[in-house]
């Protein structure tokens, strides 16, 4: 303990090793951060827009070869299952000289509500349209928004359906996409606008039963329906970016380890400076009987020491960084390209386990490295400072 406590006298004395010494730990927690803040961003994007999706689309989602077909159709393949029928028609919203391409969806208020989170049990005899398509289209609540359709029917083929309905709510999905592009109003006006025959629908959305979780949910429905019906999960329309998003994920995580070997550069090169600058002090205590396993032990605590301060560190520039994340502009990102307008940082126990065993490594490897140089000097060329 005694022997331990007169190294760590003669590494901290002095104001350019102390310098030198919390120099190299911000470099190092810094580089730390930096790698946790990246793949904690991968994570936060994949996990936001999961859960984005799921607001909207429940657990999955099924359809027909054939396109529309009866509620009916389905019901012993759902038993037991929250679900909530949907007619989905493409058409054009025009307000205020402005127009944009929609999908309208005709839904169950009751049944929709319990599938997703999002509440539009208020809607009568009007619209709900996303946050991004009232301010594309400078219309709010209260405001009218006239959807032309396009009909089906033999004696009006190549016409328009004309509809004005009064805007009735403004609601946010969290996907730029859905919140410019999506209206909802109630099935039964949707149905009627069409002509259509009373329960046809050409989608369904539902939840998974947690005894079976999402996979064992669709496996046990996809045996009852048969190849007339096709079903997927929630996030099924975003897969190709969300498989990309983990090998971007995965492959700079490893490319970012470069900035942890350069920062660790300065943990070495804090080591090499106190060797050489306090060379007589390290061989003198050898000289009074000072162990070199000793001093090599002390050392490896010290690199451990390091580690550890630096990982609490990069703890808190994470912290940091997910705030400017949030509150500044600049970090905004064009949802129309990105999906989502905003990201956030999110990481597990598995992602700070995986960087900071890495760094761990990276510190002991080259820190053991630079030990095997003291340990190859003897005591007279120590006391001497005759280094080669």
């Amino acid at each position: 303990m005694g022997s331990s406590f007169s190294i760590f006298k003669i590494i901290t004395e002095g104001k350019a090793a102390n310098r030198f010494l919390a120099a190299s730990l911000l470099s190092f927690s810094f580089s730390i951060a930096v790698i946790l803040s990246t793949i904690g961003l991968m994570d936060g994007f994949e996990n936001t827009l999961k859960s984005s999706l799921q607001k909207s689309s429940g657990d999955f989602q099924l359809t027909s070869e054939k396109g529309f077909f009866l509620k009916g159709e389905l019901d012993n393949a759902l038993a037991g299952f929250v679900s909530s029928p949907i007619m989905q028609v493409e058409a054009f919203a025009v307000a205020n000289g402005q127009n944009k391409g929609v999908l309208v969806k005709g839904i169950e208020k009751v049944s929709f509500k319990e599938v997703t989170s999002l509440d539009i049990s208020t809607l009568k005899n009007g619209v709900a349209i996303g946050k991004e398509l009232s301010s594309a289209l400078g219309i709010g609540i209260g405001d009218e928004v006239l959807l032309t359709f396009a009909s089906d029917q033999m004696r009006d083929q190549g016409g328009a359906i004309l509809k004005k309905y009064p805007v009735e709510a403004v609601i946010t999905h969290g996907i730029f996409e859905k919140d410019l592009r999506f209206v909802y109003m109630d099935l039964g006006a949707l149905t009627e606008a069409f002509g259509y025959r009373e329960g046809a629908i050409n989608k369904v959305i539902g939840l998974h039963k947690p005894q079976l979780g999402v996979d064992g949910s669709l496996l046990t429905i996809k045996s009852k329906i048969g190849r007339k019906f096709h079903i997927e999960p929630f996030w099924a329309e975003y897969k190709t970016l969300l498989k990309a998003v983990e090998v971007e994920k995965a492959s700079i995580s490893l490319v970012l380890q470069i900035i942890v070997i350069v920062a660790i550069f300065n943990v070495v090169a804090f080591i090499i400076f106190i060797s050489e600058k306090k060379s007589q002090e390290f061989f003198l205590l050898r000289a009074f009987g000072v162990s070199m396993k000793k001093i090599t032990r002390f050392w490896r605590g010290l690199l451990f020491a390091m580690w550890f301060v630096s990982a609490i560190l990069s703890i808190g520039f994470t912290w940091v960084f997910n705030i400017l994340l949030a509150k500044l502009p600049i970090f905004e990102l064009p949802g129309d390209i990105y999906v989502l307008s905003h990201l956030s940082i999110e990481l597990g126990w598995e992602d700070f386990a995986l960087v900071f065993s890495l760094a761990l490594g990276w510190v002991l490897l080259i820190g053991t490295l630079t030990m095997w140089r003291m340990r190859q000097r003897t005591v007279l060329t120590g006391l001497r400072q005759e280094f080669k």
